[in-house]
């Protein structure tokens, strides 16, 4: 029987015995800690970790450690170059000896807590003694947790995965809170909005009112105007409960048999007068026979009056408005498209669908700006998705939807 003793210093891995004995003994404490710590992590990717100790021994066997167990690694031999690489690096931990020549572990933590972007990081302390005096130290610095030499494997890899455990926590948490700013602000946003919107059709009202005192013979001219401003307040009204009701969950999808032919003929008619008044040429391009498709009809006939009701406003007179259908039966998809012959610069089109946006500079109509979010809500309600695209002078919205939708109560 062998007698040489092996000695992992600083880690306390101490086995006694022959040599392959003790290899296996090895093999099988990796793949332990390995498994351990893969259950633990879940980790796909790999997580850098710093090691900063002057001891050459005991930084090596640390090193070592974390390789074996899948950790990319980075290694200092003193404070200041620890600091240093910190910088540099961007570790996601960082473990760090307190004893050491130059400057100590507490210079290295206290210096990376001040900057911003090494504050964050996870902190371990290495000391060679449990000392409560330092520990409280270590920890009103900002230090994350403390490991004893010598420690084994299996200490060194869970106190590494509880420290994982608990950043993750903490960036889950502070991505919570972004959103929770992000939501205020939006609302916010659309406080002043409203305020804002709604303030104009009240003034374009009150104005009118003041004109017909004045000029008692135009009275038709100003209670239309008076009558249109109410109109626009009224779609906005509708319109904000309910793009609301949708967000909420609250809309009921209802599915139905739905003939299109009918449909669309009769869609169009409802907009054949407006049109005709801004001289703009509606079109229907749709083959004689069509399908029927299960869907809401309701929700179907809000989605293209919508995009139709948009292009009669910026569309400018003589201009032309087409409704197309198309048939996929290869993906089990409807298209319809709405096209108009106005021309949207290519950067203004992702931000179509984007709550009281309105395109800058326009010299056609303002509608309330909830029109396209409410399209883009009820396609979706639908299983389907909406694309807009500008070229050659013409703007495409195309809405693809299924041929049947899944049986469902509600959508939230």
């Amino acid at each position: 029987m062998c007698s040489r003793r092996i000695v992992l210093k600083g880690c306390g891995v101490t086995q006694g015995g022959c040599q392959a004995e003790i290899a296996q003994v090895k093999v099988s404490c990796l793949k332990h800690c390995r498994d351990s710590l893969g259950h633990e992590f879940g980790m796909e990717t790999l997580m850098k970790i710093l090691v900063i100790e002057d001891e050459r021994d005991v930084r090596l066997n640390i090193l070592e450690i974390l390789s074996s167990s899948n950790f990319d690694t980075v290694h200092a031999s003193n404070g200041r170059e620890g600091i240093k690489l910190a910088r540099e690096t961007q570790p996601d931990l960082i473990i760090c000896d307190i004893k050491m020549p130059d400057i100590d572990g507490y210079e290295v933590l206290s210096e990376l807590r001040q900057d911003t972007e090494t504050a964050t990081i996870p902190f371990i302390f290495l000391t060679a003694k449990a000392d409560k005096t330092d520990i409280r130290r270590g920890m009103n610095l900002g230090a994350d947790d403390y490991l004893t030499k010598p420690f084994r494997r299996i200490e060194l890899l869970e106190t590494i995965a509880a420290r994982h455990k608990k950043q993750q926590a903490l960036l889950s948490l502070q991505d919570s809170v972004r959103e929770l700013a992000e939501q205020a602000h939006q609302k916010d946003e659309l406080v002043c909005s409203i305020t804002h919107d709604l303030r104009a059709p009240l003034t374009t009202i009150k104005v009118a009112l003041q004109l017909l005192e004045m000029t008692p013979n135009n009275h038709e001219q100003y209670i239309n105007v008076a009558k249109a401003a109410c109109e626009q307040g009224d779609e906005l009204i509708q319109n904000l409960l309910y793009l609301y009701q949708l967000e909420s969950g609250e809309t009921r999808i209802l599915m139905e048999a739905i003939d299109l032919h009918a449909h669309l003929m009769h869609l169009t008619n409802l907009f054949q007068v407006r049109t005709q008044n801004r001289h703009q040429t509606l079109s229907l391009d749709i083959p004689e026979e069509l399908p029927l498709i299960t869907s809401d009809g309701t929700c179907l006939q809000r989605v293209l009056s919508e995009l139709l009701n948009n292009a009669c406003k910026y569309t400018p007179d003589y201009g032309e408005i087409s409704l197309q259908f198309q048939e996929c039966p290869h993906l089990n998809r409807v298209i319809f498209s709405v096209r108009n012959s106005v021309a949207i610069p290519l950067d203004e089109l992702p931000k179509l669908f984007d709550k009281f946006y309105r395109l800058p500079n326009s010299t056609q109509q303002h509608g309330s700006g909830l029109g396209l979010p409410l399209v883009k809500h009820l396609v979706e309600q639908l299983n389907g998705q909406i694309t807009v695209t500008s070229q050659g002078g013409w703007t495409t919205f195309a809405v693809e939807l299924p041929y049947r939708m899944q049986s469902v109560e509600s959508v939230a």
